[in-house]
């Protein structure tokens, strides 16, 4: 592993120049701290902040990257991971990346603050992941599917989660259902977008594009936005799929919002099951699973720690999640 000596002198420069360069010390010109930056990349260089030592000790924490802490959604997966974790006996360390402040989580990583890290935010990029992870400390994502050593992520099964949505709004003598993707190339967009073609195909109905939607983010504003925009093409549509609540909600107040009386004149679906689906006015309908994501991610990560065998888990996992039954919660009247 390359050290601040090495760079120091590669760039034939002194050692403390390359530290203060690192640490962004104002003494050091913007020319030469780019030099640095771009040598220690070249050189893989990572800077550890807590084994200072040559033989790595562990830190026996688990680290937790999410981007809004606050949010019901990722509460619960906190508590989860924390429940999770300490079985194992192990702490958890968490880091946020809300309104893009992602220093501190790439801080945490580059300087292997942890033993293990789970990433549940797409604002830590898969270059980063590919080169922080490493075997003392392995890298889980969640969300999307990322392959590489020591990189750990969801696997891509046959799960037809979304399926049933199709079905119930067909059963309700929907024809036209438009389907909303929230991040496009999240897993549990994949998925439902997949499970949505496919029962497309065996209802008969006919695949149209123009009523796939991309809001390309779940905050409140890109569903009401991107539900403008379906307005526009509204006589096509007679049901809406949102790929989760978080967009289905503000998409269900911007249709109101515009005279279109839900579900009177438009059926609309969310996923997930979120606490406040139920509390909107009308109240969402929407499909809960069981998740068990983050409970496999703690297990797959502890296996690497110890250097055992993932990929049994690896295999249980894939066939939980392929027998897994949804279970749509009808709210709408």
């Amino acid at each position: 592993m390359a050290t601040i000596k090495d760079i120091a002198r590669e760039l034939n420069i002194g050692v403390s120049t390359v530290s203060m360069a690192l640490n962004g010390n104002p003494r050091i010109n913007e020319e030469t701290r780019q030099r640095v930056l771009a040598k220690a990349k070249e050189l893989n260089y990572v800077k550890n902040g807590i084994a200072v030592d040559l033989q790595r000790k562990s830190t026996n924490l688990i680290l937790l990257v999410v981007d809004d802490a606050s949010r019901p959604f990722f509460s619960r997966t906190i508590n989860a991971v924390q429940r999770k974790v300490s079985e194992y006996g192990y702490d958890l360390l968490i880091a946020t990346t809300f309104n893009g402040h992602i220093e501190t989580a790439k801080r945490y990583i580059s300087e292997r603050r942890a033993d293990g890290v789970i990433v549940f935010t797409n604002r830590i990029e898969d270059e980063d992941v590919l080169r922080y992870a490493c075997k003392d400390m392995p890298i889980f994502v969640i969300g999307r599917y990322l392959s590489g050593e020591h990189v750990y992520s969801e696997p891509i099964s046959s799960t037809t989660q979304g399926q049933e949505v199709v079905e119930y709004l067909y059963n309700k003598g929907y024809r036209k259902i438009a389907f909303v993707k929230a991040l496009p190339h999240t897993l549990g967009t994949i998925r439902r977008f997949k499970a949505y073609q496919k029962a497309l195909t065996q209802l008969n109905l006919e695949y149209n594009e123009e009523i796939v939607f991309n809001a390309n983010g779940s905050e409140y504003e890109d569903g009401y936005r991107i539900t403008k925009e379906i307005i526009k093409k509204i006589n096509q549509i007679d049901a809406i799929f949102y790929s989760n609540d978080d967009i289905a909600i503000p998409g269900v107040k911007c249709l109101i919002d515009h005279g279109i009386a839900v579900p009177q004149r438009v059926s609309v679906v969310g996923y997930n099951d979120l606490p406040y689906s139920k509390l909107v006015t009308p109240a969402l309908t929407t499909v809960t699973t069981c998740q068990t994501t983050t409970s496999y991610a703690v297990d797959i990560l502890i296996a690497a720690i110890r250097n055992e065998n993932v990929q049994p888990i690896i295999d249980q996992y894939v066939q939980e999640l392929d027998e897994r039954k949804e279970r749509l919660i009808i709210r709408e009247t």
